[in-house]
């Protein structure tokens, strides 16, 4: 403790006051008369008690007064704890993140960390604020900084675990955030979590602003167990009729054994199989169930641990099986065709199985408009387009989404009143047959057609030797050129649609490209772009979107609509989602299965989709919290209370004020004198 003023300090003396006046004893005398002296023997008179105290407690309460009052007028007051006195009296802001992710639905630990949130509401001043962040692999901001602990704690009460998975970095990017433009000097974020390994992402960086204190509270127990089912495995088998076989991969997080469980299949909600396991510790094992017909078009398959453990989410997984898919494609050929101008089409087109191809081959003299209308890529094989009704047709089709891929040989031919698709203009014949031929030179493997091809090993596209082609001047875009520079493959996007031009054949003659392994995925990687296949995924996990209006599987045409859809979740309740040019796809938050559809459909089939929490969430390995501090905090930044100004001597005794409660208690002290005299005996 110093002073303000320390020479006041002088004014202790005044406690030798009382002392003096109870030693010294004011005698009363008597006067009484007597008629003489003279026989009486004068004795000199002693009092012995004016060197005698007799009540301590009233001098004990004076001296104390007036001790009190001369340290009140030297203006005391607190040195080292001056900032935090005027921290306290500015407030703190405080951000408590609180984890959601669905490993704290471990049994205890969402109580725990229900109980420590709000413990650190109750911990909180009268002139603090604090906010409650819940976070997953999203942030969700609940109230802004507020001194209501009531609403403060009512979003404790109604927070849950959900299906998302632990990501600190997020997390505390979002409280750095709401924290940073604070000018209180005392700033602290408290994370509440079970502190999972798996959660945070060493390669991404985050600093917390200088001076904001990071306060972590584990709520985990030291061991836990848990096993999971993380993956399924389809495998097709066909026949008269499709089977299915499905093989699922249960793993055990922990370092105790598991004993024999059962891992039930359910489809379409009814049990189609039943499979025991046991696992080692820190082991996993692949159980495989007996193949089943599909029953219709799709069907809702969920492997499931029976019993389940202390850790529920991660004991089922969810998929949505389809039929086997088929594109629907038209080969449309020249009125009198080479010989072998179908043969190596159909051939590769007739081996592909997911998807499949279902083809038809016409003249292009007979083609009508139905038959354009009923397919969703069209293959025009060294021909000229369709005449009559079927050339406008055709260019409606293709504007609407149905892809065209056109292959120039001697036979091609485009009118100038043909169909506006073309990528440019048709020119002469190359021959190169005298010589080993050309190879493809350029090729675009960014491109869809090309991409399966990037990766090593997967093909040689540049085998093929050709020895004719058309010249073409494209004025789209050039996926691949010849070693000469000869454009070989352009594209060209027409409303909705695509159209490609292949500037050679797809026989033998003009190329012995057909003749190589890499034909039948270059060809099929062609038709599903131009039919815009999208292969329906059995399922979705936690935190991924699904697009309502995007076309999958075969459908006949590319569906953009725009509008409501009337979504359906795993808990059963309905709600609408709209869906515009600026928000096209559906945040899948819930593990289940979706149900989505237009309000407009009436009882027809609503799209289906399954939702799978991430299986990495399921390994419940520990993080060393102090690791994760000394990462997010600066090297070197000070504690908050340091950021704050030096203050003045006089500020720090005016902010503390000291004296007042000094002086009061000193007033005190003598008006508890004052009664307490005058209830004890006077002297005589």
């Amino acid at each position: 403790m110093t002073f303000l003023a320390p020479a006041l300090l002088a004014g202790l003396l005044a406690v030798a006051i009382p002392v003096v006046l109870h030693l010294v004893q004011r005698e009363r005398r008597v006067l009484v008369e007597f008629p003489s002296l003279m026989f009486l023997q004068k004795i000199p008179y002693q009092s012995t008690r004016r060197r005698a105290i007799r009540h301590w407690l009233l001098l004990a309460l004076r001296v104390l007064a007036f001790a009190l009052m001369a340290l009140a007028f030297a203006r005391p007051f607190l040195p080292g704890t001056a900032l935090v006195a005027s921290d306290a009296g500015a407030g703190r802001d405080v951000v408590i993140l609180l984890d959601r992710s669905y490993s704290m639905g471990h049994a205890g630990t969402w109580d725990r960390a229900r109980d420590a949130a709000r413990g650190a509401i109750r911990a909180l001043g009268p002139t603090d604020r604090a906010t409650i962040v819940l976070f997953d692999g999203e942030v969700e901001v609940g109230p802004p900084f507020t001194s209501e602990k009531s609403a403060l704690t009512t979003a404790v009460d109604r927070a849950q675990p959900g299906s998302g998975t632990t990501r600190y970095i997020p997390a505390l990017r979002a409280a750095s955030g709401l924290i940073a433009p604070s000018e209180r000097p005392r700033r602290e974020i408290v994370l509440i979590s079970d502190f999972q390994k798996t959660g945070w992402d060493r390669s991404q960086d985050v600093r917390l602003p200088p001076g904001v204190v990071l306060t972590p509270v584990a709520v985990a127990e030291e061991r836990r167990v848990n096993v999971a089912i993380v993956g399924l495995t389809i495998e097709r088998e066909q026949g008269d009729r499709e089977r299915v076989r499905l093989s699922a991969r249960v793993a055990n997080r922990s370092a105790e054994p598991t004993g024999e469980r059962d891992m039930r299949l359910d489809v379409d909600g009814r049990q189609a199989g039943s499979v025991r396991v046991s696992l080692e510790p820190n082991a996993s094992a692949t159980v495989t169930y007996a193949p089943f017909a599909l029953a219709g078009e799709r069907v809702a398959v969920t492997a499931r641990l029976v019993p389940g453990d202390a850790l529920p989410r991660d004991d089922a997984f969810h998929a949505v099986l389809t039929g086997a898919s088929r594109i629907p494609v038209l080969l449309i050929e020249s009125p009198n065709p080479a010989p072998d101008s179908n043969t190596y089409l159909l051939r590769a087109l007739g081996v592909g199985s997911s998807p499949g191809f279902a083809t038809r081959v016409l003249d292009v003299a007979r083609v009508t408009p139905s038959d354009i209308s009923s397919a969703a890529a069209i293959v025009l094989n060294d021909s000229r387009p369709p005449a009559g009704a079927a050339a406008p047709a055709l260019e409606t089709a293709v504007r609407n989404g149905v892809g065209l891929l056109v292959a120039l040989g001697e036979r091609a031919a485009w009118p100038e009143t043909g169909p506006d698709l073309l990528p440019g203009q048709l020119g002469g014949t190359t021959d190169r047959s005298g010589t080993r031929g050309g190879t493809l030179g350029f090729i675009d493997f960014s491109h869809p057609v090309f991409e399966i091809f990037s990766r090593p090993r997967s093909g040689d596209l540049t085998a093929g030797r050709m020895l004719r082609y058309r010249q073409f001047s494209a004025s789209g875009a050039t996926l691949a050129r010849f070693d000469d520079g000869a454009i070989a493959l352009a594209e060209r996007r027409v409303g909705r649609g695509t159209v490609l031009v292949w500037t050679t054949t797809f026989d033998s003659y003009w190329n012995d490209l057909a003749l190589k392994p890499v034909f039948v995925p270059f060809l099929h990687q062609a038709i599903r772009h131009l039919a815009h296949y999208v292969e329906p995924k059995p399922w979705y996990t936690s935190g991924e979107a699904f697009d309502p209006g995007a076309r999958t599987g075969t459908e006949a045409t590319i569906q953009d609509e725009m509008g409501t859809f009337v979504v359906i979740g795993p808990d059963g309740e309905s709600r609408t989602f709209e869906r515009t040019a600026d928000t096209r796809a559906l945040p899948l938050v819930d593990q289940g299965f979706y149900q989505i559809r237009r309000p407009d459909t009436g009882a027809g089939q609503p799209a289906l989709v399954a939702v799978n929490v991430e299986p990495g969430e399921s390994d419940l390995a520990l993080m060393d919290q102090a690791e994760l501090v000394s990462a997010v905090t600066a090297a070197g930044e000070t504690d908050a209370r340091a950021s704050v100004e030096e203050m003045t001597v006089e500020e720090r005794e005016r902010r503390q004020a000291m004296w007042w409660y000094l002086l009061a208690a000193g007033l005190l002290l003598l008006v508890a004198e004052v009664v307490l005299a005058n209830r004890m005996p006077r002297m005589a």
